[in-house]
């Protein structure tokens, strides 16, 4: 298994995972994402908040960014 770490990218700043998790395969740590994404997001509108700019960048233990995923890329609009 391989440990992938979810730091969420908020403009300028990046808010780095120290923990991690692991998955046998990069999709799963994707799917895991988006459902992560998805709790955010309606986070973010509960609040009233802006939901543009915010990504989860998907890393290796050793900083490797694998995966770049847009919060907003989940939302379903139809």
């Amino acid at each position: 298994m391989t440990r992938y770490f979810f730091n969420i990218q908020r403009h300028d700043v990046l808010e780095e995972d120290p923990d991690g998790a692991e998955f046998e395969t990069l999709q799963q740590a994707i799917q895991e994402a988006v459902l992560a994404a998805r709790e955010l997001l309606a986070e973010k509108v509960r609040h009233g908040d802006i939901v543009d700019g915010d990504a989860f960048k998907i890393t290796t233990a050793d900083g490797t960014v694998v995966h770049s995923l847009p919060l907003k890329s989940v939302l379903r609009l139809e």
